[in-house]
């Protein structure tokens, strides 16, 4: 009898997501994103979104980061700004009893302080929140991902 092979949270999140965020008070957004592996252990994650401000206006956005894998007995990668390479943050998953996986990470950025919590559920819902504090900021960015071609 042979064990199945569990994929890592890396491999996943490889591939289309449909996601909406909120800064309550702020904004709303909706769009897509792309996660799509660079080369050996990289993968490159790329949004495009129609961002609703408080008062109305709407945008278009974009955003790009990279992920690099970290090693299998660590379960999960780090987030590079793409545009510098400058780490984000290190985000290594642990299982919970029904089959999620969760990770949290915390960064300085001057005065700024971000902090990340990440939820994977066994149905590939992906949410991620992230609190940040300092001197004139003090807001939550929350976003919902399900993969492409899933009903809400």
């Amino acid at each position: 009898m042979t064990t199945p092979v569990r994929i890592g949270v890396f491999d996943r999140l490889l591939g289309e997501w449909k996601f909406v965020r909120e800064v309550p008070g702020k904004a709303t957004m909706s769009g897509r994103a792309r996660i799509v592996p660079t080369s050996e252990g990289w993968a490159r994650y790329e949004e495009t979104a129609r961002v609703r401000l408080a008062d109305g206006t709407t945008m278009s956005g974009s955003q790009s980061y990279l992920y690099r894998r970290l090693p299998a007995s660590a379960n999960g990668f780090d987030v590079l700004f793409a545009e510098s390479g400058e780490l984000f943050e290190r985000l290594q998953f642990r299982e919970a009893p029904d089959g999620s996986f969760h990770a949290e990470a915390e960064r300085l950025c001057s005065d700024d302080r971000y902090v990340s919590k990440f939820a994977l559920d066994a149905d590939d819902l992906l949410s991620v929140e992230h609190r940040v504090t300092g001197p004139g900021k003090n807001y939550v960015v929350r976003t919902a991902y399900r993969r492409s071609g899933r009903s809400a």
